[in-house]
């Protein structure tokens, strides 16, 4: 049980994959694609929560069982346990008060409405006006600056509670609120900026669901540096127990499940031995000779168990130790869950990109953001912050079809592959050309014309915002099926002699604008021919 460094806690570890996306967060038109990715790692993340609370549940068991062999030892780092425990219950119990805030906040609930939801249950999962003043407000005294307060006060308060010159190193990485917090333009702001601002409600729910993570995580670093202090050579081996400690609960598909087990006292002259098997939830030592064997040393045993399908899978098995009275099995038995990798790749505008243009993208996975290793085929991004990004593809890129790929650093030495994501390269579709903002071919009068004297060019049916200037047209007069004049003109306006042909003009007269050019950021295009006849 003994613990020496919160961060490099197995349960640590177990955790640090669980942090988001999330940070996949968006400011405007988040896809359902990305809101159903923080839904998934918000439930994993609870389920992940859940496992913690039995697991330091299991500690403080550990404790009252240790309290009963040696009471006047024990007792002082038990007193201590307990007050770890109500500070600890105190800060879950208040993340867990905002949570059910936010939720009423952006959904207009009360608190009866909201009881029993989860984040797939909120109907404003995309709603970042809300979650940004509630947790910043206008000056920055939000209730984000409230929570930082509370966290700090709460590892304080541990300190005082365990008083021991040794413990603070425990604290230095867990529930950290003074990091060097930096915004997409590398400016920095602070921890409350960092977690909140701009944020959808999605994220900002899921990351309070991490930090209720990381205080279990903190509460269990804490009571096992108290348990450890306690002299182990007083206690008696027949009243230790197995446990398990797995790397992580969610494993991906293809990769392993890896777990230490061991007796919450360690003999390190041991060398012990554990016989176990899948897809149980109990064994028996008249099980043995149907069991596998794993051998330890040092009083650990490491069990590596390669996935099989996908779901929840559980196993058991019995940890065997030498004594004075021979060797002596603990029973142990725990579950995992087999997941696919799964990333969402959002082109924010359409299922294609369109060369010579910026075309926004948002890549979310339930992988901390800086384990994404992300192969763009080919294209260069502009990276925005927050999982968002910007590609310009080339327009010799036009016709063809470019992948996005995603892989995660599993911090195994192993890279595990997320997911990609193929996009068909299109070039910019021409713009329509109108006389004034909305005149095209057709009948029209004198007057029409010379209150809207220039061309333009209008996308339609275009998601993409892309302005047009008219370089140069032609323009043919047509009178009684003869033409009568024709000229280039540079520029979008109606020439001196183009207005005065308007003017002079009788009934049946046609003006043909041809050869009309446009120019944007997409490049140049030619623009289909505008005809128009005076009534």
């Amino acid at each position: 049980m003994g613990a020496t460094n919160c961060p490099e806690t197995p349960r640590q570890r177990m955790i640090s994959m669980m942090y988001l996306v999330l940070t996949a967060m968006l400011a405007l038109n988040v896809s359902k694609d990305i809101l159903d990715a923080f839904i998934v790692v918000n439930e994993t993340m609870e389920t992940t929560n859940v496992n913690f609370a039995t697991k330091v549940d299991q500690s403080y068991a550990m404790f009252a069982l240790q309290l009963e062999n040696e009471k006047e030892k024990v007792t002082p780092f038990y007193n201590k346990a307990m007050k770890v425990k109500e500070a600890s219950d105190e800060m879950v119990k208040y993340l867990e008060q905002i949570k059910k805030e936010l939720f009423m906040k952006v959904d207009k609930l009360s608190e009866a409405e909201v009881k029993g939801k989860s984040l797939k249950d909120m109907d404003a999962k995309d709603n970042y006006d809300v979650p940004t003043e509630y947790f910043i407000g206008q000056t920055g005294s939000g209730k984000a600056k409230e929570m930082k307060n509370k966290i700090e006060a709460y590892k304080k308060n541990l300190i005082g509670i365990v008083n021991n010159e040794n413990f603070p190193k425990i604290l230095e990485k867990a529930l950290i609120t003074d990091g060097d917090y930096r915004n997409a333009s590398g400016d920095k702001e602070t921890w409350e900026q960092h977690n909140f601002e701009r944020l959808v409600a999605a994220a900002c729910y899921t990351i309070l669901n991490k930090l209720i993570g990381e205080v279990k995580n903190t509460e269990y670093a804490t009571v096992s540096f108290l348990y450890s202090a306690i002299d182990a050579g007083s206690f008696k081996f027949d009243n230790v127990s197995a446990k398990v400690i797995p790397n992580s609960r969610v494993v991906f598909s293809g990769d392993s499940y890896e777990a230490d087990i061991i007796v919450a006292a360690i003999d390190s002259r041991q060398n012990p031995s554990i016989y176990w098997t899948p897809g149980r939830d109990s064994v028996s030592e008249n099980d043995l000779d149907k069991l596998q064997l794993v051998e330890g040393e040092a009083g650990i045993v490491h069990l590596k168990i390669p996935t099989g399908g996908i779901g929840d899978q559980r196993y058991a098995g019995l940890i065997k130790l030498k004594t004075a009275e021979g060797d002596k099995y603990y029973p142990f038995s725990d579950a995992y869950t087999v997941t696919k990798p799964s990333v969402a790749i959002a082109a924010e505008k359409m299922n294609v990109f369109y060369a010579g243009i910026p075309n926004p993208v948002t890549i979310a996975a339930p992988v901390a953001p800086e384990k994404l290793r992300i192969s763009w085929g080919g294209l260069t991004p502009k990276q925005l912050g927050g999982g968002k990004y910007e590609v310009v593809p080339s327009t010799k890129l036009i016709g063809q079809r470019v992948t996005i790929s995603v892989s995660a650093d599993l911090g195994t030495g192993k890279t595990q592959s997320m997911g990609k994501q193929e996009f068909r390269v299109k070039g910019v579709p021409n713009p329509v050309a109108y006389i004034g903002s909305n005149i095209g071919s057709g009948k029209v009068t004198k007057n029409q014309l010379m209150s809207n004297p220039f061309l333009t060019a209008k996308m339609e049916n275009f998601d993409f915002s892309l302005a047009w200037r008219v370089t140069s047209y032609k323009v043919t007069v047509v009178q009684n099926g003869r033409e009568v004049s024709s000229r280039t003109n540079q520029g979008a306006q109606f020439s001196s002699q183009l207005q005065g042909a308007i003017r002079s003009a009788r009934a049946g007269t046609s003006f043909e604008f041809s050869e009309i050019k446009a120019s944007s950021i997409a490049g140049a295009k030619n623009l289909e021919t505008i005809v128009v006849r005076i009534r």
